[in-house]
């Protein structure tokens, strides 16, 4: 079976779906990993260790976060180089890419390392684990490097229709971590130290397989190493032009979300449990959205590269379909079932409190999930088309500045968790719109570059 999908040729709703799953599939098992990986540091480090990762997990995700955005920017560039069939071009980008997140990773890692005391002192990192949280935070930030370049190599492949073998790679790394976590936390007693060596070690592996993967693909072996020393300016500025949106996006939105989560803390303790368990169970929906979102970035660059600005068109809005549909089906599923999946993470004593808050909650939520779907679809045509800044713009003022002014302005005439919750639903209707919008003024623009 061919490892690339071209995604330039071939029945539309086929070669997306086989390019969306197993995107999906992957952040399912990233979820997965999350969950068992906890379990086996709370087992076997206690309460101390799951504090000193806990208390500085979201450090890590500014920079991992405004790294993907710029190998967004790269994946970009090199799907459209990729749709018009230019090999010099896209051969030239894969290595400067590269090179520029060798480059950047290894920043990320000695300043991280060097600024650990500071930035805990900066989180308020308890006294009693301080210890622990720095071995942990030295050893991941001085293995972030090997993130960073995964995760451009990971988004080369994705811009070549691949999106097996990253699934692949993810499952095998996994797997890695699992058993690392297992023997460097639980057998040799290595606490949060041996939790943070396990997933670099099976972060360097995965870096050393998806590399040699990018290497043997046919048209970017010449007999150089991907990380074949080469700087080309033209692709790397546009690579930065591209990706910078991107990139502060990816860091603004969580600072967004992290301020109405203030809020939530303050509606109490049953408030906050039904507004955890609505999150995990609404999974399925952020992961088929947000999976949709890079697929019609690449598809878009791709098509738009291969001057198929109807094709773009025909698959923008197939793909929005298939994403609004699914979307659709596990919002229904949520508003007739929320009691009795939210159950499962619930103890029975305390289900008569916390389960008709996540019913009220969900049952206002889930018809409003579409146009979140929307939202995601229409933003990632749009950063395929190649305006980046536009869709970062959009979403910074439709979700971001929407729910922080709301939560300023407006909460504090009602005071409730429903306020809340109908600040989430206006920010998705009003972001969903504006993108469908955005899209179909940027199709019309597009239509007229058609020969």
């Amino acid at each position: 079976m061919k490892k690339q999908l071209d995604l330039t040729t071939g029945n539309i709703f086929k070669v997306l779906t086989l390019f969306i799953v197993p995107m999906i599939l992957g952040s399912l098992i990233q979820q997965l990993y999350t969950t068992v990986d906890a379990v086996i540091v709370g087992q076997f480090a206690g309460k101390a260790g799951i504090a000193a990762i806990d208390s500085v997990h979201t450090l890590f995700r500014f920079p991992i976060n405004f790294m993907n955005g710029l190998s967004a920017g790269a994946t970009i560039l090199i799907s459209r180089f990729y749709g018009a069939k230019d090999e010099k071009s896209f051969r030239c980008c894969v290595r400067t890419a590269s090179m520029l997140a060798m480059f950047l990773g290894v920043a990320c890692a000695v300043l991280g390392v060097i600024f650990t005391p500071w930035l805990l002192k900066i989180m308020s990192v308890p006294a009693d684990i301080v210890s622990q949280t720095m071995i942990y935070c030295r050893i991941y930030f001085g293995g972030i490097w090997s993130m960073v370049m995964y995760n451009m190599m990971a988004g080369i492949l994705r811009a070549f229709g691949d999106s097996r073998r990253p699934l692949y790679i993810l499952i095998f790394s996994s797997g890695v971590n699992i058993v690392g976590d297992y023997l460097l936390v639980g057998v040799f007693h290595m606490g949060v130290g041996g939790a943070a060596i396990a997933t670099i070690a099976a972060q360097i592996l995965s870096l050393i397989l998806v590399s040699r993967m990018v290497r043997k693909m046919e048209h970017i072996s010449e007999g150089k190493s991907v990380f074949h020393v080469h700087f080309c300016r033209e692709h790397m500025t546009a690579m930065v032009k591209t990706g910078i949106p991107l990139a502060l996006q990816a860091i603004l939105f969580p600072i967004a979300n992290s301020i109405v989560q203030a809020s939530v803390n303050g509606m109490g303790t049953d408030s906050i449990a039904a507004w955890g368990i609505c999150d995990k169970m609404n999974l399925l929906i952020w992961l088929i959205a947000d999976a949709m979102s890079p697929a019609l970035t690449t598809y878009a660059a791709q098509n738009l590269g291969a001057n198929k600005p109807d094709r773009v068109k025909k698959g923008v809005f197939a793909g929005t379909a298939m994403s609004v549909c699914a979307v659709g089906l596990v919002s229904f599923v949520l508003f007739v079932g929320a009691g009795f999946i939210g159950s499962w993470f619930v103890p029975v004593s305390d289900r008569a409190v916390i389960i008709p808050l996540v019913i009220r909650y969900t049952k206002m939520m889930a018809p409003f999930f579409i146009f979140y779907a929307m939202a995601e679809a229409f933003s990632g045509a749009c950063c395929g088309i190649g305006d980046t800044l536009s869709p970062m713009l959009m979403t910074l003022s439709t979700i971001c500045l929407l729910r922080v002014l709301c939560i300023f302005f407006v909460l504090p005439m009602f005071n409730t968790m429903e306020c809340i919750v109908y600040i989430y639903i206006a920010s998705w209707v009003v972001a969903g719109l504006s993108f469908t919008g955005m899209f179909l003024w940027k199709e019309r623009r597009m239509s007229g570059i058609k020969q």
